[in-house]
């Protein structure tokens, strides 16, 4: 025992002699807690793919990416083809490659072998690439810490503190490319720093480059990140000296520009796209403060695993000591205290919070840059840290122990995560106050105290135990078996006997289509078509699920199916309703696929067209019976003052839906209605519109300008006079409650323990039939500011006479109308074979294009299901033609009667243009590189 204890503390001394000992220790220090903290992975055979975004959307995207690529050699090498596809059908309805997949794996210099594997063990590559990450993040940690001076023995607690803290652990499963910042950040300060010290450009051009192709979403928090650590570090630096300041920033523009414009190929279609996002342009509440809960879960944070608001600390508690020994240096280590409290006050303030996020909703992702600090703050302190006088021990053991004290006494700090963490550091201190023991035994027990820290919040994180984050991921079974689900059987036979299929359905698996090769209306991406996001907006369609860019399809609308172009619908055996006009088909054990009757095909036919702006001020069910009948076109931008082509007015077309009176019944004790209000004071509430049914067709129960305020039960007895207008909860009840009940509903409103940011309403028919749906209000984090909402209870042969709201919260629904609309199924079909006269056939499905052929006897709108973009050009027999919005969603061209060849062409907005800046780029990279290198030799 004693000899290997001598030669662990001689392996330890070489570390600052040579790189390679540094690398090795690093690497089984790296190996050792990669194994500890992920072992219920394997123990349990879990996979790190989460089970939501990260099978629904990561995993996915990257089994993709691979036949992507493997397509695209495969033209280059075999086929001898330079092929870039740019437009896939398999991604929901259709849309840009590029647009939907940068957020995921084009780009990501992590993602580009994954051609090498099969789809039955990508989960492999998958896992090898996340921990890759992580371990090149403490290199890169490393590389900085050594060019700024810093002993390697004291450099490797912190590399070890950095590529394990709670960010890297938490997003290792949940969002691994969020690891990416972890490795960019590292190497944009060291890039700084060599242009400061050495005028040296290259690195920082090269990562700026590499960083704005990999991710537009990060790359925009790491420019803010570093441009707050430039700043700060100028200050420092330069202090008033203008001339400097100049210099300085004259050569981190240059370098900037240049590495924007290398990654201009990827970065200019993204941004595009980023910018026309429907989450972008979505208008999100302001925040002065964060709820009380997020102050109270913060001291506990900074050294526990845990999240809010996606503040994810859980640093390694010799951070924490660090931290308290440099507050207690005076005029020392002025610029990482400066740094330290402009962070700390980002944390706290939501406005710093939503401006990283691009002003979207509250979100600390850029708190990997805080972990770079706290490791950083670690390093430099190590001298002192191993060396504590009395008087450092006696006020980091008082600080400690105030510290403990004050999160025991906050609920949402007090966990045994803080214990074991706040044990691991009592027992580092007394450790360090030992005489006798060298300096290097001091560095190895921080070492081993960061490790244990480690340790110990992957263990909380992902043990049965703890928050059993690894039952939340698939099993490697289900990695290897169920790739391509259980939907592909049932629709691939069907897909092999045309060039063009779509369906949608009910319980589908989130973007099983993009494994499939078929195109659906289901789609679960985070960067979405907005033509498609304001369709589904105008339509009303219902949100089912906590994400309003989460789409299952279109609500079970019989009308806006078929006019989807969708010919299967499958719907799961869970559950769901069957729309009208659908004939069963077959089955297998998940789905019942059924065929739809009135299907029509990629290219249908209207002889006439209505104006957008005055579509929508229809209601939403007769927005639908509309578009039976004539084309929607949107005249806005470069066509809006062109007359449009056998125009009609909204008011010409025949309408039959049924707007029907009704009477609500609901307990007075547990709603009451007026003025266009429920309040609501016992979750679960119900009120009962009752109406006289109109036979078979749909019935639609629809809410305008809804809104909610929610309330927590403390203010019915306390709060404003609307959360409770009849007084069933007085002051005088309120003192006939226990002491546990009042202190039980005071905490729960102080801490704000239920959220009044969404509510899900349930709605039942007396037949049986049941949905749900979701309202967000501006506070919540994916706000998507839709107030109508119309819900189809599907079609019924039956009389439908009443139908149920459940409100699942306490508080005000106000709303501006509610209707309750029965939609006849009459005449749909005759509407349907009307479009289909004349359609586009001999359809071609080719590399960025589509082509047909149509005969006409009139002139008509050829409606084309395809998601609108610009990047879609018309040729009408070798001739440019006007491509319309068409439908909301779709594209449409005017043809006149005779027989046309018609052919479409799609290129990514920017692309080409992104090409040759990016040519430009490099070119001037190169010529730096030269003169540098001359000027070296001179």
């Amino acid at each position: 025992m004693a000899e290997m204890k001598s030669k662990l503390q001689d392996f330890y001394k070489r570390l600052d002699s040579r790189k390679s000992t540094y690398f090795l220790a690093y690497s089984v220090i790296f190996a050792i807690l990669a194994i500890g903290v992920f072992s219920f992975y394997f123990f349990t055979r879990k996979t790190f793919i989460w089970e939501v975004d990260g099978w629904e959307q990561h995993y996915k995207s990257l089994i993709y990416y691979s036949q992507y690529l493997r397509d695209f050699f495969k033209n280059i090498f075999i086929n001898h083809q330079f092929v870039i596809p740019q437009w896939d059908f398999a991604i929901g309805e259709g849309s840009d490659v590029i647009g939907t997949f940068h957020y995921y794996v084009i780009g990501d210099p992590f993602t580009f072998l994954c051609f090498l594997f099969p789809a039955k063990y990508m989960y492999i590559f998958y896992e090898a690439m996340i921990l890759l990450r992580i371990y090149l993040s403490g290199i890169a940690f490393s590389m900085l810490c050594f060019y700024t001076g810093h002993k390697k023995r004291y450099v490797l607690p912190g590399a070890v503190a950095y590529a394990f803290c709670y960010w890297a652990i938490y997003n290792a499963v949940r969002h691994p490319f969020f690891l990416n910042p972890l490795l960019y950040y590292p190497l944009l300060i060291l890039g700084v720093e060599k242009i400061i010290r050495e005028k040296k450009m290259w690195l920082f051009t090269i990562t700026v480059a590499v960083a704005a192709m990999s991710n537009f979403y990060f790359f925009y928090m790491l420019v803010f990140t570093t441009i707050i650590y430039v700043i700060v570090r100028f200050i420092f630096c330069y202090g008033k000296n203008v001339k400097m300041w100049g210099k300085g920033i004259l050569r981190l523009a240059v370098s900037s520009v240049t590495g924007l414009c290398m990654a201009a190929i990827v970065f200019l279609p993204v941004l595009h796209v980023f910018l026309s996002d429907s989450r972008f342009n979505t208008p999100n509440k302001m925040g002065l403060v964060y709820p009380f809960s997020y102050y109270a879960k913060l001291p506990g944070l900074f050294i526990v695993e845990g999240d809010n608001f996606w503040t994810c600390m859980g640093f390694a508690v010799p951070v924490l000591l660090a931290v308290l020994l440099m507050f207690k240096s005076r005029r020392k280590y002025t610029m990482l205290k400066t740094y330290f409290i402009i962070s700390a006050v980002m944390i706290c303030i939501p406005f710093f919070g939503q401006a990283m996020n691009g002003f979207s909703y509250m979100c600390n992702r850029w708190i990997y840059s805080f972990a770079l600090l706290c490791a950083y703050i670690l390093v430099c302190m190590m001298p002192r840290l191993i060396k504590l006088e009395r008087k450092e021990i006696r006020f980091i053991g008082v600080t400690l122990t105030i510290y403990f004290v004050v999160c025991m006494c906050v609920k949402y700090s007090r966990n045994g995560k803080l214990i074991s963490a706040v044990a691991i550091g009592v027992i580092l201190l007394i450790g360090l106050s030992i005489k006798n023991v060298n300096e290097y035994n001091r560095c190895m027990m921080v070492t081993v105290a960061v490790m244990l820290a480690a340790l110990a919040n992957g263990i909380w994180k992902n043990a049965s135990f703890g928050e059993n984050y690894a039952a939340q991921c698939i099993s490697v079974k289900m990695a290897q078996e169920d790739v391509f689900g259980s939907e592909k059987e049932l629709i691939s036979k069907d897909a092999e006997d045309t060039d063009f299929i779509r369906y949608s359905g009910s319980g589908l698996s989130y973007n099983m289509n993009c494994i499939t090769g078929i195109s659906s209306s289901n789609l679960y991406w985070t960067l979405t078509n907005p033509y498609v996001s304001k369709f589904r907006y105008d339509c009303a369609i219902r949100l089912d699920t906590l994400l309003p860019h989460k789409y299952t399809g279109y609500d079970d609308r019989s009308s806006l199916i078929t006019l989807s172009s969708a010919s299967k619908y499958l719907v799961s055996k869970t559950g769901g309703l069957v729309p009208y006009g659908f004939t069963y088909e077959s089955e297998n054990d998940d789905y019942v696929m059924y065929n739809n009757d009135n299907e029509l095909p990629l290219g249908f036919t209207y002889d006439k067209a209505v104006n957008k702006r005055e579509w929508e001020g229809l209601s939403a069910v007769d927005k639908q019976k509309a578009m039976l009948q004539a084309v929607v076109i949107d005249r806005s931008g470069k066509y809006t003052r062109e007359a449009l082509p056998d125009r009609v007015s909204v008011k010409d077309l025949s309408y039959d839906s049924q707007i029907k009176d009704y009477t609500m019944d609901y307990d007075a004790k547990e709603v009451q209605c007026t003025d266009n209000t429920f309040a609501v004071t016992k979750a679960g509430a119900r009120v009962t519109f009752n109406f006289t049914g109109s036979g078979a067709g749909e019935t639609y129960f629809n809410i305008n300008g809804l809104d909610y305020e929610g309330a927590a039960q403390f203010q019915l007895y306390f709060g404003k006079r609307k959360f409770d207008p009849l007084d069933l909860y007085s002051k005088a009840d309120w003192k006939e409650l226990s002491h546990n009940e009042k202190k039980k509903i005071f905490k729960n409103f102080i801490y704000w323990t239920q959220s009044t940011s969404s509510v899900k309403l349930g709605i039942t028919t007396d037949t049986g039939v049941t949905k749900s749906m979701n309202y967000f209000t501006s506070d919540y984090s994916y706000y998507s500011n839709q107030h109508d909402f119309s819900v189809n209870m599907g079609y019924s042969e039956e009389n439908v006479t009443s139908v149920t709201v459940t409100f699942q919260k306490i508080g005000v629904y106000s709303y501006d109308d509610i209707q309750i609309v029965c939609q006849p199924m009459d005449s749909y079909t005759d509407e349907i074979n009307t479009l289909k006269e004349n359609v586009l056939t001999d359809v071609e499905l080719g590399n960025n294009k589509v082509t047909g052929q149509i005969t006409l006897d009139r002139n008509k709108y050829l409606c084309l299901t395809i998601p609108y973009s610009k990047g879609w050009k018309v040729y009408v027999d070798g001739e440019r033609q006007k491509l319309y919005n068409a439908n909301g969603q779709y594209m449409a061209v005017y043809l006149t009667s005779g027989t046309h060849n018609v052919t479409l062409k799609y290129s990514t907005p920017l692309l080409k243009e992104g090409a040759l800046v990016s040519l430009a780029g490099v070119a001037i990279f190169a010529m730096q590189f030269v003169i540098n290198k001359r000027k070296k030799r001179e």
